[in-house]
């Protein structure tokens, strides 16, 4: 029978999509999103499946460490090595130090690689992925978890499969973050897949290819691994060969480079959360469990165009989630001390800003500027979603100097 697999959980990203949301001090794989649980959390909780995975060597960096070491505390989770960068050079150098530490105990392991920053929402259907992965894991190959979409997303690399009803496909190519129009021509074709960012490989293998691949990166790589200092569960790499690594993902320095790939669907509610759209889309399902604020905040303001909620609200920042009514639209406006960037997580929104009128779909952003009039409606005939960022010195509700209101609002705020 196949080992068990060692989880490689990678928690070093800063999350900057996801700003004022996500920052450099507190990225969104440790912000309690899930009332007291983030997504940290929840992945170390997921992982914690003793007849399929092994204890998780988490790689991330050592500003985090505090971060890591709460979550695992408030989960009761053992990890079996944290391995603190002391920058982030990306997956490509998080992933081979993890694979090469990883070795050094079984020169026979199988590795997951996984995000601590994506949302799963069916465990068990992750696990089922897992076994079939696991199950045709033979010594050579990588094996990716892919993702059959449901709308056309702009915000993931897609991955092009044989077409076959097997459980396991092999992989034609690899197709960059598309624009809107190629995604729509991509949902339509068969055997299309998002790259989830998760891959099952045995660790031989791998160190092996990597050698054909780039000899050089193995050998800083594991020189960094050899000089490193060691402290009970934690290990730094050593810093100045770390220092040499250029910052490569793993996709493109090693995935792409590769002929032996092949793919298992993940069909579990995978969302990498990687924006404010799929954020948005997230919050608007009431079986998700998310709390983007605190429950005693929470308040909804109805406006005769539809309502807005706050879903927070800091010195610098503030975040909302706007509805607009079908045949609805709100006043052309303009606000002197802020500026608002709006992503479309539902519905197709017709936006006038200064001469434009431009129409937007979910994916889509767009950037209104201080004095600048704006105006956004719905001329469907279902509900427009949209999250809106502002930034700026305020954010009261009386920064908003209406020109045009079909509600008669004018000469109000």
């Amino acid at each position: 029978m196949t080992n068990k697999l060692r989880p490689i959980l990678l928690a070093g990203g800063s999350g900057t999509r996801l700003w004022p949301l996500s920052t450099e001090d507190m990225p969104k794989q440790f912000i309690p999103i899930f009332r007291e649980f983030s997504l940290f959390d929840l992945s170390l909780q997921r992982l914690n499946k003793s007849s399929l995975f092994k204890k998780p060597i988490i790689v991330t960096s050592e500003r985090y460490l505090g971060l890591v070491n709460n979550s695992l505390l408030r989960t009761g989770i053992e990890a079996e090595k944290i391995i603190l960068e002391p920058e982030a050079k990306n997956t490509s150098p998080a992933i081979t130090l993890a694979v090469i530490l990883g070795m050094k105990v079984n020169d026979s392991e199988n590795f997951l690689v996984t995000p601590s920053d994506h949302y799963i929402a069916l465990n068990k259907n992750f696990y089922d992925s897992c076994i079939i992965a696991k199950s045709h894991l033979k010594q050579e190959g990588l094996i990716l978890l892919g993702v059959k979409p449901n709308n056309p997303s702009t915000e993931y690399g897609y991955i092009s499969t044989e077409v076959k009803d097997d459980k396991i496909k092999r992989v034609n190519g690899f197709i960059e973050k598309p624009n809107l129009d190629k995604a729509k021509i991509l949902l339509k074709k068969p055997g299309i897949f998002w790259n989830s960012g998760m891959f099952i490989f045995n660790g031989r293998w791998y160190l092996e290819s990597l050698k054909e691949i780039d000899d050089s990166f193995l050998t800083t790589s594991q020189k960094a691994v050899d000089l490193g200092i060691t402290n009970d569960k934690l290990f730094s790499p050593d810093e100045d060969t770390f220092n040499k690594f250029k910052k490569k993902s793993f996709d493109k320095a090693f995935v792409e480079k590769n002929i032996t790939i092949s793919m298992v669907n993940l069909n579990a509610g995978w969302s990498d959360l990687g924006s404010w759209a799929s954020l948005g889309a997230l919050h608007g399902d009431p079986d998700s469990g998310m709390t983007l604020y605190n429950e005693e905040d929470y308040n909804r303001i109805i406006k005769p165009w539809g309502y807005y909620e706050t879903l927070m609200e800091l010195e610098e920042s503030k975040v909302k989630l706007l509805s607009v009514t079908p045949g609805e639209k709100i006043s052309l406006q303009k606000h002197a001390y802020r500026t608002e960037k709006w992503f479309v997580i539902q519905g197709d929104a017709k936006v006038t800003r200064g001469d434009e009128e431009l129409n937007l779909q979910p994916g889509d952003t767009i950037t209104i500027e201080k004095n600048q009039l704006h105006r956004l409606e719905n001329d469907s005939k279902n509900p427009l979603k949209i999250i809106e960022v502002q930034t700026g010195s305020y954010f009261g509700e009386d920064d908003i100097v209406r020109v045009e209101d079909t509600y008669g609002r004018t000469d109000l705020h």
